[in-house]
């Protein structure tokens, strides 16, 4: 076999005598860069398992940088690489990110963040969608949707190989353009978008016509379910005779935050399960102790992860109805690890998923309403809202 001597995985083991190792001496000889060394059985048969597994990948990427038409930067064919593990799990939500890419999702996660406020991710063909729009955001004011496929990014065309950098492209500072070239029920549009400083406002609340409170919840940061509490108990004390809480194009946020509410809106019971890879489930319970204000839960198409933790929580328990449309079906939980190799490089990696209280999958599947009501993006009237409200003055 012959091979060139840069290549590092690429080695020769040289074979004696009838062709056998000699393992049967506890050594083996192997030509380096240095010269020859020899390798003690054990850890030869390791150098057998990391030639057969990573062999080809090098010898692919000696060829790519030998032979492509353009001068190739070695470190892109490794981010590539390292890409290309995730890729290999058919995973939208699993994905290496370099040290750039880390920071900016670290910025995305912060209170308070410049651009046009939307959360994103891919679908089953690699493409970019928007999961939900954050209110008052640009992105919501200019009528951008959950489900609309981001195509293009200033006339730069991005995939799910690209999704952290679309990211960082849309990020920027206030006041200035994007242009996005979205795909809408196969129609292109173009929409251009004055950036902004996106202050995250958990929680916000008002009192509607009939003693109804409004509650909205836009995301689930660390402090949302104590948020969350506080404005529940002072609604109690005003004595309220409802509540509507709308989790509609809310893309999730803090685990935590939402069996958090859960359980102040739930008597005794299971909130959710969640899975790991060797099947262990594991439960959240909510206590005895659950509010008396009959509410109504709002979801969409842009309610997903944490707020589907939520909702299937409440579906399954039997509290208040669920009115809106299906939910989107985010139902795994991902972990963020920094990489300890001194690249600032980091991962992203679904860990479990969760079930719902009678053990229902909901990644990819979705939660459906009690009462289907469409919203129709043409009309200002919410009519949602007023079905909801209508529920629970007939309950009264």
């Amino acid at each position: 076999m012959t091979v060139k001597k840069r290549h590092i995985a690429m080695i020769i083991v040289i074979s004696l005598l009838t062709g056998a190792v000699l393992s049967a001496v506890g050594i083996a000889l192997v030509y380096d860069r240095g010269g020859y060394v020899s390798l003690s059985a054990g850890d030869y048969h390791d150098f057998q398992q990391f030639y057969q597994k990573y062999g080809k990948l090098d010898r692919l990427a000696d060829y790519v940088e030998t032979n492509f038409y353009r001068e190739v930067d070695p470190e892109d064919i490794r981010t590539g690489m390292y890409r290309g593990v995730f890729f290999g799990l058919d995973d939208m939500y699993s994905y290496y990110m370099t040290a750039d890419e880390y920071d900016a999702l670290n910025v995305s996660m912060s209170s308070e963040f410049q651009g046009i406020g939307i959360t994103f991710s891919y679908d089953a063909h690699y493409k970019l969608v928007i999961v939900s729009t954050m209110d008052d955001s640009p992105a919501q004011k200019i009528g951008l949707l959950p489900g609309d496929v981001i195509l293009m990014v200033d006339d730069i065309p991005y995939t799910a190989a690209d999704m952290d950098a679309a990211g960082a492209h849309m990020r920027g500072k206030p006041g200035t353009k994007v242009k996005l070239t979205i795909s809408r029920d196969g129609e292109t549009r173009e929409f251009v978008i004055t950036r902004a400083t996106i202050v995250k406002h958990s929680i916000k609340t008002e009192i509607l016509d009939y003693n109804i409170a409004y509650i909205r919840i836009s995301s689930f940061e660390e402090n949302t379910g104590e948020e969350f509490k506080n404005e529940l108990r002072a609604l109690e004390m005003k004595g309220v005779d409802g509540m509507v809480i709308d989790v509609r194009n809310n893309g999730g946020g803090v685990v935590d935050a939402g069996i958090a509410i859960a359980d102040l809106l739930l008597p005794e019971g299971t909130i959710v399960y969640l899975v790991d890879n060797m099947g262990n489930k594991r439960p959240s319970n909510s206590d005895r102790n659950a509010t008396r204000i009959p509410y109504v839960l709002l979801i969409n198409g842009g309610t997903a992860s944490t707020s589907e933790i939520l909702a299937a929580a409440i579906k399954d328990n039997n509290g208040g109805k669920l009115v809106g449309t299906r939910t989107f079906g985010k139902g795994v939980v991902q972990s963020v690890m920094k990489l300890d190799d001194g690249s600032g490089a980091a991962i992203k990696l679904t860990t479990s998923q969760y079930l719902s209280p009678n053990g229902n999958v909901i990644h990819q599947k979705g939660i459906e309403p009690d009462y289907v009501v469409e919203s129709d993006e043409e009309d200002e009237r919410d009519y949602q809202l007023e079905r909801a409200v209508r529920l629970l003055l007939s309950a009264q």
